[in-house]
């Protein structure tokens, strides 16, 4: 196996295909698919639109794997994990399109990243507002030689926490995959679409992953790898009330054997809060160990990773989160990746 490159590796980056939604009947049939319609006069930009509105502007390296190698070799990074761009989840398309959508995008990804020697690790979809056809999906996402899949916080049918998604974390924990859970709210009232995700993103993501400890997921589910986008958000304070609670309610006590931040303690997050208070709080809460580098690329203008150097923080975190942890996070994934010290 080739040796792993010294460097940092970067766990929450997002792709987006060339064309999409690679089925063109989709587009033709729903608005809401996100298209992406490169610029005539720049060749290098495209737009994505949703329901016929631009919601941002991309960059070629935002599909073009070869280009964004480069850019990011050259910066000094040894590896991305590559997930879809939220607005591709199209969680509310029907079930026969939306298993046709997933399959596309996963074979996709899959062809694309094995054609750079394990730099970059492939997230697949799934139809997760069809609960079984996401676990069926499992299985394919496995067989491409993929590490996991990408999913939405929560879906317009129900939470995750719901008893309907039971099956999917059985066969996520048993085929041993990554599910990295990505925040996700309706940011159409507000003035500028990162003004609405800046806002909406923490609380998200907080509630969903709190939701999963809360309802005993977490506890049926020991073995389940979950990676949390933008930090856990406001997990920090759902954790503190949780086992407060837990104290004085013995019923809670039979749902939850253990204390939330027990259960807290063997997810991953990304280190998305920019603020070293806040990710210091979290630290202290899940452990250093558990929080890897992640930029958001190439969404996020300027550094988000500085936070990571700032001297509140432990010494030797910040080579943790850009280099040990990330590692040993894909060591213990399946998929064609060589990084982590796997295939």
């Amino acid at each position: 196996m080739t040796p792993a490159t010294a460097g940092p590796i970067d766990v929450h980056t997002h792709v987006v295909p060339e064309t999409t939604p690679f089925l063109g009947r989709l587009a033709r049939k729903d608005a809401r698919w996100a298209v992406v319609q490169w610029r005539a006069d720049d060749a290098s930009l495209a737009d994505v639109l949703v329901s016929g509105k631009v919601f941002r502007t991309i960059r070629r390296v935002a599909c073009d794997l070869a280009e964004r190698r480069a850019e990011q070799s050259a910066a000094g990074l040894a590896g991305q994990v590559l997930s879809a761009m939220p607005e591709l989840f199209a969680s509310w398309a029907p079930g026969p399109d939306a298993v046709s959508y997933c399959r596309a995008f996963n074979e996709w990804i899959a062809v694309q990243t094995e054609n750079h020697d394990g730099y970059f690790t492939g997230l697949g979809l799934v139809p997760v507002q069809d609960p079984a056809a996401a676990t069926a999906m499992l299985g394919e996402v496995h067989g491409l030689g993929l590490a996991g899949v990408e999913i939405p916080s929560t879906t317009e049918q129900a939470p995750l926490h719901e008893g309907r998604f039971e099956e999917f974390w059985s066969e996520a924990e048993r085929l041993g995959l990554l599910v990295f859970v990505h925040s996700v709210g309706a940011v159409g009232s507000f003035g500028h679409p990162m003004a609405g995700t800046s806002a909406i993103f923490p609380p998200r993501i907080g509630e969903s992953i709190a939701g999963l400890i809360a309802n005993g997921v977490l506890a049926r589910h020991p073995a389940l790898r979950i990676l949390a986008s933008h930090g856990g958000g406001s997990l920090p304070a759902s954790l503190a009330r949780l086992d407060f609670v837990r104290a004085t309610l013995p019923a809670l006590r039979e749902l939850l054997p253990e204390m939330a931040a027990t259960y807290a303690a063997r997810l991953w997050y990304d280190q998305l809060v920019f603020d070293p208070r806040v990710l210091g709080l979290l630290v202290g809460m899940v452990g250093a160990d558990r929080i890897v580098l992640g930029s958001d690329y190439p969404f996020l203008s300027g550094d988000p990773a500085r936070v990571l150097d700032d001297p509140s923080l432990p010494a030797g975190f910040a080579e943790q989160a850009r280099n040990t942890n990330p590692r040993r996070l894909l060591q213990e994934l399946p998929g064609r990746h060589i990084h982590g010290g796997t295939s």
